[in-house]
């Protein structure tokens, strides 16, 4: 077993001893009514939230979609320059280098519609420093773990307003490139014709039912939010090497995480098979010590959003303005 073998099997070492077999279950969600459960929402509502291009009810719920992620590592010291508040702390490996996750989410089925998004993430603690590594194995059951979301791009107009407006997430426009087979999933996501970056992520590695909620921070108006998102997957968990890569193109989003040193191949990747998530409203925990100036993106009514099934196939449209002048056109 190699260095990382070693790593990651002391981490799930740690894990367990942390909360027991037991706990592990319920860590997990291996409960036998969790899914008849999961859809009952009984938490705060809100009904037509002016977002300024449509109006939004939340909870958001996310019925249906193809999603991946890997996690890289990077510099911590530039990581840590980027978090808004000293009480955000990166999550690191044994060897020193902070944890950044990019996820990729091709929405079939929402309450706001179908469309893209590519979240950049810096994964940390709230409140104080964790153990290395283990907070990427307890995930949410980890006191103050979450994910700061640096960069937060999307497909429509209505996803990227209603994500500044109420959550104060660092969203804009920007075209997405799926491609789905059964061996890996891949996205490219380009701006202008300038490519951003390129995800790919193997269909392979541990099956695993899962519960637990994302926890993300953003900046709004000030203040530092915490949005705690229900989530239930079952997804594959990839630990060997090569299982997820980075490419990352000639774009400014690019070029801030190239300073990032951010690696080529992932640490660990999920290739979800199932997933379910409700977005509700997010609380203000803390002021923000330093702004988060989000990178603006264009101004247009929709960005383009394709899928592939393997190299031989035409891409299926989901929308496009260059086929559309008057909005999106969808398939």
């Amino acid at each position: 077993m190699g260095r990382r073998g070693w790593w990651l099997a002391g981490m799930g070492v740690a894990a367990l001893g942390y909360v027991g077999v037991r706990g592990l279950r319920a860590l997990l969600g291996w409960r036998p009514d969790a899914a008849e459960e999961f859809l009952r929402w009984t938490g705060p509502t809100a009904t037509g939230i002016d977002v300024g291009s449509g109006r939004v009810d939340l909870p958001i719920f996310y019925y249906r979609d193809d999603s991946f992620l890997g996690i890289f590592t990077a510099d911590r010291e530039a990581v840590r320059a980027l978090l808004p508040s000293d009480r955000l702390h990166p999550v690191v490996t044994p060897g020193g280098r902070a944890l950044v996750g990019i996820a990729a989410f091709h929405y079939i089925h929402t309450t706001i519609g179908p469309y893209g998004e590519v979240a950049i993430a810096l994964l940390c603690t709230y409140g104080r420093p964790a153990p290395p590594g283990l907070p990427v194995l307890l995930e949410s059951r980890f006191p103050g773990w979450g994910a700061f979301i640096l960069h937060l791009p999307v497909t429509t107009r209505i996803a990227r307003d209603a994500g500044r407006v109420i959550y104060g997430y660092a969203k804009f426009l920007a075209d997405m490139d799926f491609e789905k087979t059964p061996a890996f999933q891949r996205v490219r996501l380009s701006e202008g014709g300038r490519h951003i970056l390129t995800l790919t992520v193997r269909s392979s590695g541990l099956v695993i039912r899962d519960l637990r909620p994302l926890v993300t921070f953003s900046v709004r108006n000030g203040a530092l939010i915490r949005t705690t998102i229900p989530v239930y997957a079952v997804y594959q968990l990839g630990l060997r090497p090569g299982s997820g890569t980075l490419i990352l193109g000639d774009h400014p989003v690019a070029d801030q995480l190239r300073s990032l040193s951010l690696s080529p191949v992932a640490v660990a990747t999920k290739n979800y098979l199932v997933r379910y998530a409700i977005l509700p409203a997010g609380e203000a925990i803390d002021s923000a010590a330093r702004p988060h100036a989000p990178y603006p993106g264009e101004d247009r009514p929709v960005a383009r959003l394709t899928v592939r099934y393997g190299e031989a196939a035409t891409p299926v449209i989901i929308h496009s303005p260059s086929e559309d002048p008057g909005g999106i056109r969808e398939r």
